[in-house]
């Protein structure tokens, strides 16, 4: 029966980036109809970045009119500590808000329920829904972009902690005499080591001090537009520089997954986000760190696995949320029906 229900209806799933908002229309059994992409005027403050959001809702809406399917709601991904007693995104300080209302600033104009979370747990509910959950129960998802997070599955669920803020990895201390500061404040941080921008950061700062490097051809000379990409192409080459500096990012995130390895015991751990297109660079050095940090014991047979959707695992992941809400499906019952 969910089978036949799904082509007739449709769910928009919002991934509410720093970067770029990225919103896609699909139906219940997690196929995209039409995708929508912006880039996130950043600069402009909350209120500008939630009218381009309503742009991108709009145009997806017009598409399920035109179809005449029936939209069921608005699911989306959101970077920042959520309060969920609340239902406010308390501070997020990759887009610099403090105490910003999402639901009550679009509910202004959409009359469909509307749903958001932490991406990373977003990232992890659409594993579950559509990913390794059809395996697994218990694992971790990593997300690795401009910043840092994890969201826990334990039997099933997932870990929201006492007001829904658990899941801040990259907020964990890897280096407590480092003198690079974090966007929480905070020194030493794994998202302000490791993290697309701090990988970045890191480049850019050792060509200021006159290291040489391919990566000056490749920014065209001006060292403020390295990216994280960039210094992973640059290392898969064998740059030095890029080499040492993208492989010490990689031993700090292999630390920290060491550390939620011995915390929760998973079945599977899986990365997803931004910095993990550099493949195996990434993923080679981040299993020898594992392997030797974890105990072994723990660590013996977790696989190390890419996110199911790429680079869309945060809109299918805003999917599976308005799935979860709105719909009231069990999850364990929805997967063994599709099964």
């Amino acid at each position: 029966m969910l089978r036949l229900a799904a082509a007739d209806n449709y769910i928009i799933g919002i991934d509410l980036g720093t970067t770029n908002i990225y919103g896609v229309l699909a139906d219940l059994n997690a196929s995209i109809i039409h995708e929508e992409k912006r880039p996130t005027k950043l600069e402009e403050g909350f209120f500008s970045i939630m009218d381009q959001t309503a742009e991108i809702i709009d145009l997806l809406s017009q598409k399920t009119a035109e179809k005449k399917k029936r939209l069921c709601g608005i699911g989306m991904a959101v970077a920042g500590l959520i309060n969920k007693n609340r239902n406010m995104v308390e501070f997020s300080p990759n887009f610099h808000w403090q105490d910003v209302d999402i639901i009550g600033t679009l509910g202004q104009r959409f009359s469909l329920p509307i749903y958001f979370d932490n991406v990373t747990r977003v990232m992890a509910l659409g594993e579950l829904c559509y990913g390794v959950g059809k395996q697994y129960k218990n694992f971790v998802f990593i997300n690795i972009g401009y910043g840092i997070g994890a969201g826990i599955i334990i039997d099933g669920q997932p870990l929201l902690g006492a007001v829904g803020m658990a899941g801040e990895f990259g907020h964990i201390t890897v280096d407590k005499d480092s003198n690079t500061q974090c966007d929480c404040g905070n020194f030493g941080c794994l998202e302000a080591l490791a993290s697309g921008q701090g990988i970045a950061r890191a480049a850019r700062n050792e060509l200021k001090k006159g290291a040489q490097s391919n990566l000056l051809e490749m920014c065209g000379g001006d060292i403020n537009k390295v990216t994280a990409e960039m210094v992973a192409e640059a290392a898969k080459k064998g740059d030095s520089l890029a080499w040492n500096i993208f492989s010490q990012a990689a031993e700090y995130i292999g630390l920290g997954i060491s550390a939620l390895i011995n915390l929760f015991n998973p079945e599977v751990v899986v990365l997803g986000g931004g910095v993990i297109q550099a493949g195996e660079i990434l993923f080679d050095n981040v299993r020898k760190t594992i392997s030797a940090r974890a105990l072994n014991r723990s660590a013996r047979g977790v696989p190390l696995l890419p996110a199911t959707f790429g680079l869309k695992a945060a809109a299918m992941g805003a999917v599976s949320l308005v799935m979860n809400k709105l719909l009231n499906l069990e999850l364990e019952c929805f997967l063994s029906k599709e099964k």
